[in-house]
């Protein structure tokens, strides 16, 4: 049968019809029926938020939970069903539809296309013959992949974590060490975990963390430091490194050499740790890098309290370059935060600093007013009244440098060393042209002194061991009260051992010796430790056999028992502890030893070479002693011929650099000198110069 178009639109309207509308009178028609009404589920059924049925699987008797172990089947009901019924269709009637007639529709109109000028067709150009298709080169032949082979998979069941034994021991280490800082108890399992190839760096580095918990700095220096050049495992070497870096104050200058490229592989930011920068900065200077060491002090800021101690460096770093103001500069900068703090060791070594570069640009009147400020405590106090004295003799000041040295020659000052303070006075008094003081100054240097420099050399010939002059200073040390030692006087016996050569070398030395005691302090206190835990657990086995004696079957019974095999664990523990401990401490007090031995040699070499130093310097001053004589006994005759041709001696007006008269101080000896006044004393002498020599000596300085 054809069908035209009407009937095609007419069928798919009617069959849209029927098919929207077959649900409204198929039900209305009651062709489907309900052949079961279905069944609801058990009322006991639970069902989660989402609609699906759950059971419990466990269930609460009293105080304990017991797990079901016959699960009932999940009963969830039946659904309804439906069915059709036996009953002819009742159609609606069909729709009427109009017939519709296409309208015919209007082309558009024709477009003209604009012709376009053909170009004329050009010769191509030839390929260049690099181009040639025979230069091409040939490609390989792929090879021949071969079949993948298919192996059938095995299923079996496996633990997905097992933990080994030496696991379980790291994982306890830390515990004690992470969470209850029991470092003693750490420390024996890292020790165990050592002489493990798996566990040993890690073991290391952790051992490392627990000697710094219990103050054994060296102990973590020198096992941190191990870990960083042995590991192969990147990440445990760089958390080393960091640990170094944070704790810079328990390493020496001279760890910088093996941390400092660390640092910069693993690109670590220390730009803000400004102890390792100083560190840095120190380590760098004893090298004499100065761009290393202006990098270095770069980013400590004015704020931080190590900037004093960073100018001082800083002015070093521009003195060596021959930048004189900018080192003042530095100094001046940092004097005024560290100027009441009178027993600092940074800030009397500013001011002695500061005091000598104001004495090389010129500016004696700057340089005597520094060195004033330096805290008799120092250990430089003394050298720096000499350096006073001379500043007060260049800028003409010859009554200020003799009064000042003069004091230095009382009773308050008979215990120390300092012969260059008789030749500063005498050439004060040459100055002065008092001429009989000055050689009385000289017969006295000469009546303290001659018979220490014999001294000196005797043992300076027979002495040639510097364990020595190490030994020289212990024994003084022992006992402080003795006058003299192998013959040496004990004046010179504390100048020669208050160098910071000797001072700095032996505090390193007392540290280790420090560090030893607490080593057997840690051995004690695990011993009282074992002792107490092995007393608790005898207590809990009596409390616990006494309760089960009586019958009792409670919680009381099974708490007693937790208690006793837990005491018993912790006695346990703590006796390997003990075991482990001594195993380390007497290797480490080997090493510290052997370190102890190391600087003591270096102790010894710096005591030769200051000793050596003093007799040089000794005997220098002996040979200024008759350059000195000669000098007095020519100006005194001239200056008797001066007199004897008339001359006159007129009152003149002292130095400009004289102190003010409330600070200062004339004196007429009688035999009492104050501490609070030194530096500030004045010899009542006068300048009985003719004025021609005294323009001459003022020229000349």
């Amino acid at each position: 049968m054809k069908l035209n178009k009407n009937d095609i639109i007419k069928t798919v309207l009617l069959t849209t019809v029927f098919v929207l509308a077959t649900p409204q009178w198929v039900m209305a028609e009651g062709i489907l029926t309900t052949k079961s009404a279905g069944r609801k589920p058990t009322s006991d059924v639970k069902y989660r938020q989402s609609g699906v049925p759950v059971f419990d699987l466990v269930q609460k008797k009293g105080s304990e939970v017991i797990k079901i172990k016959n699960i009932p089947k999940l009963d969830i009901g039946e659904e309804k069903e439906i069915e059709a019924a036996d009953s002819d269709l009742n159609l609606p009637a069909s729709r009427e539809f109009k017939a519709m007639t296409a309208q015919p529709r209007v082309s558009p109109p024709l477009l003209k296309i604009p012709q376009t000028a053909l170009l004329p067709v050009q010769q191509t150009r030839k390929l260049a013959s690099e181009f040639n298709i025979e230069k091409i080169p040939t490609v390989k032949q792929l090879d021949i992949v071969p079949e993948p082979l298919v192996v059938t998979s095995e299923v079996a069941l496996q633990n997905l974590v097992e933990i080994k034994p030496d696991e379980y021991k790291m994982l306890q280490a830390l515990i004690f060490l992470e969470y209850q800082k029991k470092y003693d108890l750490a420390m024996s399992l890292f020790v165990e975990l050592m002489d493990t190839k798996e566990f040993r760096s890690q073991a290391l580095y952790h051992y490392a963390l627990t000697a710094y918990g219990l103050g054994l700095y060296s102990e973590f220096r020198h096992k941190m430091i191990q870990v960083s050049q042995e590991t192969k495992d990147l990440h445990l070497k760089k958390m080393a490194v960091e640990q170094l870096a944070k704790n810079v104050g328990t390493l020496e200058n001279s760890d910088i050499a093996l941390i400092d490229p660390l640092v910069e592989s693993f690109d670590i930011d220390i730009t803000s740790n400004e102890k390792y920068l100083l560190r840095r900065a120190k380590y760098f200077s004893e090298k004499g890098d100065l761009g290393q060491l202006e990098n270095s002090l770069i980013f400590i800021s004015e704020k931080s309290p190590l900037y004093p101690e960073a100018s001082l460096l800083k002015a070093i770093f521009n003195y060596r370059q021959g930048k004189v103001d900018m080192a003042i500069a530095d100094l001046e900068n940092s004097w005024p935060i560290i100027e009441d703090k009178k027993r600092d060791q940074v800030r009397n070594l500013t001011a002695l600093t500061l005091a000598r570069l104001y004495f090389q640009k010129g500016d004696y009147k700057s340089s005597y007013k520094t060195y004033l400020k330096i805290d008799k405590s120092s250990p430089s106090w003394l050298q720096a009244m000499v350096e006073q004295a001379w500043t007060q003799i260049l800028a003409g000041d010859n009554e200020g440098a003799a009064g000042n040295m003069f004091s230095m020659h009382t009773d308050f000052f008979r215990k120390a060393y300092a012969p260059d303070t008789y030749i500063v006075r005498t050439v004060g008094y040459l100055n002065l042209c008092q001429f009989g003081d000055g050689v009385n100054v000289l017969n006295d240097l000469k009546k303290r002194y001659s018979s220490i420099q014999e001294r000196l050399e005797a043992y300076q010939k027979t002495s040639k061991e510097p364990v020595r002059y190490y030994e020289l200073v212990k024994t003084w040390l022992r006992n402080t009260n003795v006058d003299e030692v192998d013959g040496l006087p004990r004046a010179f016996i504390v100048e020669l051992a208050r160098h910071p050569h000797f001072t700095s070398v032996q505090k390193q030395i007392n540290n280790y010796e420090d560090e030893n005691l607490k080593f057997n302090k840690i051995a004690i206190d695990l011993i009282r430790k074992e002792r107490e835990a092995r007393l608790k657990m005898l207590q809990a086995k009596n409390e616990f056999l006494a309760l089960k004696r009586k019958g009792v079957t409670d919680s009381s019974l099974q708490k007693k028992e937790k208690e006793f095999l837990a005491v018993g664990v912790e006695h346990m523990i703590i006796s390997r502890a003990r075991e482990g401990i001594k195993k380390m401490r007497l290797s480490a007090i080997a090493r510290l030893d052997k370190e102890k031995d190391s600087l003591r040699l270096k102790a010894a070499k710096n005591l030769q070479g200051r000793f050596d130093t003093f007799v040089a310097s000794l005997g220098n001053l002996v040979d200024q002693n008759e350059v000195l004589s000669y000098e007095i006994y020519s100006g005194a005759g001239e200056h008797i011929r001066f007199q004897m041709a008339g001359g006159e001696i007129n009152k003149r007006e002292s130095a400009s650099l004289a102190p003010d008269e409330k600070e200062s101080y004339k004196w007429k000896f009688k035999g009492e000198v104050w501490e609070d006044e030194l530096g500030h004393y004045r010899s009542s002498l006068k300048n009985v110069c003719p004025a021609d020599d005294i323009a001459q000596v003022q020229g000349s300085n």
